[in-house]
């Protein structure tokens, strides 16, 4: 909602504008005040304000209610159960691992977004835990359908 405010406020701003130069800048706008009289919106004017509502009005209020909740930063769409895997990855992994998806830029794991492992590998991972270079990662973080939505979420979007 304070983002259709704030782009509205700069929409109308903009129209503003463009409206006082079409009447001829500040002087037209004040000598059409003065006269009290206004001529008639000419047809190329017409035609400017129809195309900045359509185009600064109606796009923006398109995109801002699509539904775009489920696509992550990949553009990757995602299910429920991959959804439920970003929640987890957020909270038990994003502070090790760097996932582009997530906004994870952790230093101790690998780099989940080079590294592209299978749904497979994760899973292995997350079960029985590993022990190499900098960190160790700790078996069982997760378990059950929850590591396996993790696992399917990096899976969907690692590497993309």
């Amino acid at each position: 909602m304070a983002a259709l405010a704030f782009v509205s406020f700069f929409v109308a701003l903009g129209l503003a504008v463009v409206l006082v130069a079409m009447r001829g800048g500040p002087r037209g706008v004040r000598d059409t005040l003065e006269r009290g009289r206004r001529r008639p919106m000419r047809a190329s004017e017409f035609a400017v304000a129809g195309a900045i509502a359509l185009f600064g009005l109606i796009v923006p209020a398109v995109v801002l209610t699509s539904n775009q909740a489920s696509a992550g930063p990949s553009g990757s769409t995602l299910t429920a159960g991959e959804e439920h895997g970003r929640e987890l990855f957020n909270s038990k992994c994003a502070t090790c691992h760097t996932l582009s998806d997530a906004h994870a830029v952790g230093r101790v794991g690998p780099d989940l977004d080079v590294l592209a492992p299978t749904e497979g590998l994760i899973l292995n991972a997350i079960n029985e835990g590993r022990a190499r270079g900098q960190g160790q990662m700790p078996a069982q973080l997760v378990d059950g359908d929850d590591a396996k939505d993790v696992a399917k979420y990096i899976a969907t979007v690692a590497g993309r």
